[in-house]
C-alpha cells in the first residue's frame, strides 16, 4: 500500500508540473499589458525569457479588422492553419476578425506591450511606429504589382520591417493591398484637370487630403462606411478604392465612372509582438515567417483574380472603365511630385529613389 501511495503522489506531482509548463495552454501567450508600476520588471523578464521549450503547447492570437470572409482574412487564416499543421498543433494561432480585438492602431499598441501576438494592419496605421514606411506609401510610386513585391520582398521591404523592432514589433510579411483608383458620378477622368472642383471622399489622413489638393480636387475625409450615402446624397462626387471594394460595397451604383490611375499601393502587413517572438526558438520564428510568406503569395494571386472578376462585373453593370495612357498617367505623377519633398525626410527620400530605380 505504501508503495502505491508513493507512486500516486509522484504521478500527481508530474501532472502538476506539466500543467504549469503549458502555462494554461487554453489561454493566449499574452493576455494584457503589465500595469505601469510592474512594467520595468516585465520588460526585464521579457529580455531574460528563454525560448519556449521544445514540445510545449503555445496558443497565440491574431487580430484583423476585416470580416472573416475578406480575402485578407482568408490569408490570415491560411497562415494560422499552416503554422498549426507544420507544428502538429504545438503552436496554434487563433484568428479574431471584424475588429473584435480593437481597431488597427489599438491592436498595434497591444502587440507592443505583449497583450496581443499578431495583427494585420495597413501601412497607414503602421507608419507611426516605423516612419520609413511613409516612403513605401507615396502616390504613383509603383509601376505595377510585380514592382511592388520586388520592393516589399526584397532588401528595401526588409530594411523597413527591421525598424519596427525599436518599437517592440516584428515585421512578419507584407500583404497585397490592391491598387486604389478613382471613381465618380460626373464624368470620365483622363487628367488632373478633369478632377478640378470635384469633391472626393478619402481616408482622414494628411497624405490623402494633400494628394487631392495637388490633383486639383477637394479631399473630404469621411468614415469608409459613409462613402455610399455621401456619394448618393451629393456630399461628395466620388471616392477612391480598389476594384473589389467598388463592387462588394456597390459603389458602382452611385459612381459609374472608374479610372485606372493606380495612385496608391499602400501595403498591408502582419506584425508580431517582439515579446512573443523573442520567446520562440529561432526555428519556430523562421517557420512562422515561412508560413506567413506562403499566405502572402496565395493572397497576391487570389487578390488579382478577384480584381479581374470584379472588373468584368463592373463592365456588365454598365460602368465606364478608363485606362490612362502613359502620357496621361505622367500628368498625375507630375502633379503630386511636390509631395515627395513636403512629406519625406532625407532618409525616406533615399528609400524612394531605390524604389524608383527598381522600376527602370
Amino acid at each position: 500500500m505504501k508503495a502505491k501511495k508513493w507512486l500516486a503522489l509522484v504521478m500527481a506531482g508530474v501532472m502538476t508540473l506539466a500543467l504549469t509548463a503549458c502555462g494554461g495552454s487554453s489561454q493566449p501567450a499574452q493576455t494584457q499589458a503589465p500595469a505601469a508600476e510592474e512594467a520595468p520588471a516585465a520588460e526585464e523578464a521579457a529580455e531574460e525569457a528563454a525560448p519556449a521549450a521544445e514540445g510545449e503547447t503555445i496558443l497565440l492570437r491574431l487580430a484583423n479588422s476585416h470580416n472573416a470572409e475578406h480575402i485578407t482574412s482568408q490569408a490570415c487564416q491560411m497562415f494560422a492553419d499552416l503554422v498549426n499543421e507544420r507544428t502538429n498543433g504545438r503552436i496554434t494561432i487563433e484568428c479574431h476578425f471584424a475588429g473584435e480585438l480593437g481597431d488597427e492602431r489599438s491592436t498595434i499598441e497591444q502587440c507592443q506591450f505583449g497583450g496581443l501576438d499578431f495583427t494585420r494592419v495597413s501601412s497607414g496605421a503602421s507608419a507611426e511606429f516605423a516612419p520609413l514606411m511613409n516612403a513605401l506609401q507615396m502616390p504613383y510610386l509603383y509601376k505595377d504589382v510585380d514592382h511592388l513585391f520586388e520592393v516589399l520582398d526584397g532588401e528595401i521591404g526588409q530594411e523597413v520591417f527591421a525598424t519596427f523592432e525599436q518599437n517592440g514589433l516584428v515585421g512578419i510579411t507584407y500583404i497585397h493591398p490592391g491598387s486604389r483608383n478613382f471613381f465618380n458620378n460626373k464624368k470620365e477622368i483622363h487628367t488632373p484637370a478633369d478632377m478640378a472642383g470635384m469633391k472626393i471622399r478619402v481616408s482622414e489622413s494628411e497624405l490623402m487630403l494633400n494628394l487631392m489638393t495637388n490633383l486639383g480636387a477637394a479631399g473630404v475625409g469621411l468614415p469608409f462606411n459613409d462613402t455610399y450615402s455621401s456619394i448618393q446624397s451629393g456630399v461628395v462626387d466620388g471616392a477612391e478604392n480598389n476594384m473589389t471594394s467598388y463592387i462588394e460595397m456597390s459603389f458602382y451604383e452611385v459612381a459609374p465612372y472608374w479610372t485606372y490611375d493606380g495612385h496608391s499601393y499602400m501595403p498591408d502587413m502582419i506584425l508580431a509582438s517582439k515579446q512573443t517572438f523573442d520567446k520562440l526558438t529561432p526555428e519556430d520564428q523562421q517557420l512562422i515567417k515561412d508560413c506567413a510568406h506562403e499566405a502572402e503569395v496565395w493572397h497576391k494571386d487570389a487578390w488579382e483574380e478577384s480584381e479581374a472578376k470584379n472588373a468584368k462585373i463592373a463592365e456588365e453593370k454598365g460602368c465606364t472603365l478608363t485606362t490612362l495612357t502613359d502620357e496621361e498617367l505622367k500628368a498625375f505623377q507630375d502633379a503630386v511630385a511636390p509631395m515627395y519633398d513636403s512629406f519625406l525626410n532625407d532618409e525616406q527620400k533615399a528609400i524612394v529613389e531605390r524604389v524608383q530605380a527598381l522600376a527602370n
